[in-house]
């Protein structure tokens, strides 16, 4: 049986080390779907395998999931293609793995702000400002989850789909809390977390390490922008 690929250290700011292992299984009306099982010990986490999936991320980045062959990423790792499978199931269950773990990190980081004791606008910036650390910390998988995530195939896509929908809804609710203890003013709180993401993840499009701000002072300036807006003075009635 093929070993599961590791992705344990995918991301440098991942905050638990486990070890992913999706198998395919048949369930209600989905008939292909993952089920993720953690996986104790270290025998799994080894150098080749944290190779792989670092490769993976690299290619998937610059030349896209479909320009991206098996064949890629042997070569890049510096294997034989049939050695590779002894470490990987597929290539479409090793986008799978690594679309999986970042979006299951972002979902995880906001359920810890949500339950912290801050003010609604304190958990506001604490979410604006993880959402853009991870981000651009992890610049490569993050493309890969936003971009290339959409070509995995409609069931294992709608895994990720169902997660991300999970996450729109925990930004959904971190408002809707701001606006049942007075914090905020906002008559559809879905639309705005919507925007409000909107705007976070297009920041992988064109944030430079070289520019002028770091991902924290981006993050301050996006903040700024959604809890008080760019009109200066009174509203109009």
């Amino acid at each position: 049986m093929n070993a599961t690929l590791t992705l344990s250290l995918l991301a440098s700011k991942l905050k638990s080390k486990r070890n992913f292992r999706p198998s395919l299984r048949t369930e209600g009306m989905r008939s292909r779907v993952f089920r993720i099982i953690l996986q104790g010990g270290s025998a799994m986490t080894t150098n080749r395998q944290k190779e792989i999936a670092l490769a993976a991320i690299k290619l998937f980045e610059q030349k896209g999931y479909h320009a991206t062959s098996v064949q890629d990423i042997a070569d890049e790792v510096g294997i034989q293609k049939g050695s590779l499978y002894h470490y990987i199931h597929s290539k479409e269950d090793l986008l799978m793995q690594i679309a999986y773990e970042a979006i299951v990190e972002f979902n995880q980081n906001l359920e810890h702000i949500l339950h912290t004791e801050e003010t609604s606008r304190d958990k506001l910036i604490q979410a604006i400002e993880n959402h853009l650390t991870v981000s651009v910390s992890n610049l490569e998988t993050t493309t890969v989850l936003l971009r290339e995530a959409f070509s995995l195939g409609d069931q294992t896509h709608k895994v990720i789909q169902d997660l991300t929908d999970k996450y729109v809804d925990l930004w959904t609710q971190l408002l809707q809390e701001g606006i049942d203890r007075g914090e905020f003013e906002c008559p559809h709180p879905k639309i705005a977390a919507l925007a409000l993401l909107g705007a976070c993840n297009w920041v992988y499009r064109w944030y430079k390490e070289s520019g002028a701000l770091s991902a924290a002072e981006i993050a301050g300036v996006f903040s700024h922008i959604f809890l008080n807006g760019l009109f200066k003075g009174k509203p109009k009635a």
